[in-house]
């Protein structure tokens, strides 16, 4: 089963450009505030024979099985372009838990969950299973021992499994609640972010989405992939060595914008580097209950998603590991640096089609 993910949506309305445009920036580019990644983490609730948990337990991925921890790491980048002269106020970090096995298993099922948990932030009072704090990227909930029990057997035949979902609000101001529109059944969600003045942000300062816990009746685990590293051009970074020094591409912004016609391509004109996720062979996990035609065991599926704050990359997203091959090669992308000098940062988030997350970053500096 394959975990759902959601956010903010933003609608692009179809116009007439001119043909050598090309007006939107690429989704590898935050220049917006930006959840890159939560990270779902179990405690194993290893207990000895005489009954003592163990006290420093070990991380099992994003499978949990009944009376367990689980942990949520979030990183989250603001990408938004402030002058010297501003206050720029912290970000808000809300965690909403607590709500399982919600009718259908559709995150809008939450809603009624949602709206009393922030009539009680209203009134000033932190509900159970809930957190709010500037800057706030660790959140846990313990897993109730009985989540199982509502969850009837599969029509496939399959293991029977649980779901919770954990919801987080990043706000770029206060936190609210809004009016419910649309007319599908999800609607709209009830909770809005908003700066000083009461104006309602959209996506460049309000991200809120979910995550999902499963728990299967089988017990079932799923570790997060494995990353031991991430390279430019073929030299992995060390972890106390300062930002490699790359020199800048002369293009400008607006000129990179354009395609087609007599544009300039940046990756011809200026030096590009490579960056590049190291992991072992074995990054992906046997599928459990995933066959081919010949009945033979497939793994995951594991992939890997680049971020910048600045410059292009040729390719953001590359296959890692495929189910059926195994891994993969060539999932190295190219990048061409900003026109201005300064301090960048590249991401790169490295996921399987079970859940499982880790991401990798390094700051570069853009030299004259």
């Amino acid at each position: 089963m394959k975990p759902a993910r959601w956010g903010a949506a933003l609608a692009l309305a179809g116009s007439a450009y001119a043909a050598c445009s090309a007006p939107f920036d690429p989704p590898d580019y935050i220049n917006t505030l930006r959840v890159l990644l939560v990270r779902v983490d179990t405690l194993d609730a290893d207990i000895d024979a005489d009954g003592v948990p163990d006290p420093t337990p070990t991380p099992v991925g994003s499978y949990a099985r009944p009376g367990e921890t689980v942990t949520f790491k979030m990183q989250y980048a603001d990408g938004r372009d402030f002058d010297s002269t501003q206050s720029v106020a912290p970000v808000l970090v809300a965690w909403i838990g607590g709500c399982w096995n919600p009718p259908g298993n559709d995150y809008y099922g939450c809603y009624e969950v949602l709206g009393q948990r922030l009539q009680g932030l209203q009134a000033g009072e932190l509900p159970p299973e809930v957190a709010v704090a500037p800057g706030l990227t660790d959140f846990s909930i313990t897993v109730p021992t009985d989540v199982l029990d509502a969850v009837g057997e599969p029509d496939a035949g399959g293991p029977r499994v649980a779901q919770g979902f954990v919801f987080f609000l990043v706000c770029a101001g206060t936190l609210g609640p809004v009016q419910q529109s649309g007319d599908t059944e999800a609607g709209s969600f009830p909770i809005g972010c908003f700066d000083g003045s009461g104006r309602e942000l959209g996506a460049e300062g309000f991200v809120p989405g979910y995550t999902q816990v499963f728990v299967f009746d089988d017990g079932r685990r799923n570790l997060n992939p494995v990353v031991t590293g991430l390279s430019y051009d073929d030299q992995v970074f060390a972890a106390d060595a300062p930002p490699p020094q790359i020199q800048r591409c002369a293009v400008s912004e607006e000129e990179r914008r354009k395609s087609g016609c007599a544009a300039t391509d940046e990756f011809t004109e200026c030096t590009t580097v490579t960056f590049d996720v190291a992991v072992p062979d074995d990054v992906a996990e046997i599928d459990p209950g995933a066959l081919d035609p010949n009945g033979e065991p497939l793994r995951e599926v594991v992939w890997v998603s680049y971020f910048t704050d600045g410059g292009q990359f040729d390719s953001a997203t590359k296959l890692v590991s495929d189910s059926a091959k195994g891994i993969q090669r060539g999932h190295e992308t190219a990048w061409v640096p900003p026109e201005e000098p300064g301090l960048y940062t590249v991401w790169a988030v490295v996921r399987d089609n079970r859940g499982g997350s880790t991401i990798v970053q390094q700051l570069v500096e853009v030299t004259e």
